[in-house]
């Protein structure tokens, strides 16, 4: 038994013996270089962005993978594929991550998009509590971006083991990337889409919301970009196209930044001025002699201007109904500028009206203070006539007007534009009377009514309140840029919904068949016809 103990230590000896001196000699060389090249890199697990999603769970953004190999330090891509469908296990070294935009050019500049960090933001403190890399993605406008901290995640890290090639060996440890939370936004895509067709190859805005709450269901800037564009594309010149488009300027969201005369849609804020400073009543009558002279200056009513005509003795009803301009002209210099910019202020001109998107601007409601100290012109009784029927130096933004109108749907009631579905919904009063809004709902109802402005709207079941706008552009052209905003039901609001169309001429001809197009699918309304009366 002794001797077999002893054969076997020594046959274990003797092979222990040999690989050592294999390992140390024979093959010492190779394992020697074996650790000198192999290398450990630090490599970052990308952490997929949040979802975003539509008020119906319909996905908008999503992070997807794109395969690549290298070819003279060149990126070559050839596939992508859903973020989820990727571990980073083995040799999955090369993939970029990506977003994907579901919805294209519809949604563009709602979504915004994602780029890479210039050199300012790597060199500061960071954003979200954490340091900026090179290869973070990071939002550049729209939802991206305001909500950038929200939606954007933790990335992990794993150790990983090449060789002198490059090529993988294995992984000595990962911490697992945290992606970042899901969006919900208020805007319903499928309208989204219905109301950026309608807008094909026109400048303008189509905005609808919910009076109640101020929630945003539509919310398009034509023309609109792709974002995929900005993720996905090799080719610069796709991107600089974009942005030195300077006659389309589809960069530019039309709905929060940029700012126009809102015309006769702002007349809903002069009756109530009107009526609530006590200027006029209900039954207070006007006429309308078609024009007024001031020295050397005329101020015509639209009628006036297109055949001569005039509309008689003009109730507020009436003036709201026919936007007939002397009634407004009358009705400002009774008011004075001061206390039509207090009731355009109270109606959310003037200000933000904090929807969460970068780049929202607050236009401008003007008063003697302001011409004095920006023109050094004293105000004059035309600047009045000027502003009573939206022009002159009042600036507006559409979601201004889309909130004006959810003010007169919503009783008196002004609430924060939003579309964070999940966002708290913050409304305040604005003080004015159940009466004078009652009188300014039955002067906007009878504006879609045969004998108002709005024919494309005449013939629907669905009660409806509206406005019709045609204003002036101010740059010495004869352009007028074309407006419609409007509600409906009218006795108890569902939706609101405002149009401009840029240099569309008027309102009742261009902004009216789009708002009617979309209501008619709506509340299903599709044998609605329509017939252009004489106006």
């Amino acid at each position: 038994m002794n001797i077999l103990l002893r054969f076997f230590l020594f046959l274990s000896f003797g092979a222990l013996l040999t690989g050592a001196v294999r390992l140390s000699i024979i093959r010492g060389g190779y394992y020697k270089t074996m650790a000198r090249d192999n290398k450990v890199y630090e490599m970052v697990i990308p952490a997929a962005r949040g979802e975003i999603v539509d008020r119906k769970g319909r996905v908008v953004a999503k992070s997807v993978y794109q395969y690549f190999k290298k070819i003279n330090e060149t990126k070559v891509y050839e596939g992508s594929g859903d973020f989820e469908g990727i571990k980073f296990e083995g040799k999955d070294l090369a993939y970029d991550l990506k977003r994907k935009y579901m919805y294209g050019q519809s949604m563009g500049l709602v979504t915004g998009y994602v780029g890479k960090p210039n050199e300012t933001e790597i060199d500061s403190a960071g954003v979200c509590g954490q340091k900026i890399d090179k290869n973070d993605l990071l939002g550049r406008g729209g939802v991206e971006e305001y909500f950038n901290c929200l939606l954007g995640g933790v990335d992990g890290q794993r150790l990983v083991e090449v060789d002198a090639r490059g090529n993988y060996v294995r992984e000595l440890g990962r911490k697992e990337p945290v992606a970042g939370k899901k969006l919900e936004l208020s805007i319903d895509a499928y309208w989204q889409e219905k109301a950026y067709e309608l807008m094909k190859d026109k400048k303008g805005v189509v905005i609808v919301s919910e009076p109640k709450t101020g929630k945003i269901l539509v919310l398009v800037s034509s023309p609109s970009i792709d974002a995929n564009v900005f993720s996905f594309s090799q080719d610069n010149r796709m991107i600089e196209s974009y942005l030195n488009d300077n006659e389309g300027l589809p960069m530019l969201n039309r709905t929060i930044g940029a700012k126009y005369h809102s015309g006769s849609v702002f007349k809903p804020v002069m009756t109530t001025a009107g009526l609530e400073e006590g200027v006029i009543d209900r039954n207070t009558l006007i006429e309308d002699t078609g024009v007024i002279k001031i020295g050397e200056y005329s101020f015509n009513n639209w009628l006036w201007t297109k055949r001569g005509g005039t509309d008689g003795m003009v109730d507020a009803v009436k003036a709201l109904q026919r936007s007939n301009d002397i009634y407004f002209y009358r009705l400002g210099e009774r008011l004075g500028v001061d206390r039509i910019k207090t009731w355009a202020i109270n109606y959310g001109y003037g200000n933000k009206t904090g929807v969460e998107l970068p780049g929202e601007i607050a236009g401008l409601v003007p008063d003697d203070k302001w011409k004095q100290e920006t023109k050094g012109e004293r105000w004059f009784l035309g600047n009045t006539y000027h502003l009573s029927i939206g022009q002159g130096d009042l600036a507006v933004t559409p979601i201004q007007v889309n909130q004006m109108t959810n003010v007169v749907a919503n009783k008196g009631v002004k609430c924060k534009m939003s579309v964070d579905k999940n966002g708290k919904v913050e409304c305040s009063k604005i003080g004015a009377s159940l009466g004078s809004l009652n009188t300014v709902v039955e002067g906007m109802k009878s504006a879609c009514q045969p004998g108002g402005t709005a024919y494309p709207l005449f013939n629907f079941k669905t009660s409806i309140a509206c406005k019709t706008g045609t204003a002036e552009v101010g740059d010495g052209s004869k352009d007028t840029h074309a407006w419609l905003t409007a509600f409906a039901p009218a006795e108890n609001p569902e939706i609101s919904i405002t149009v401009m169309v840029e240099r569309g001429g008027e309102g009742s001809d261009m902004a009216a068949p789009i708002v009617g197009d979309f209501l008619k699918e709506y509340f299903n309304e599709s044998e609605t016809v329509v017939v252009k009366p004489q106006l």
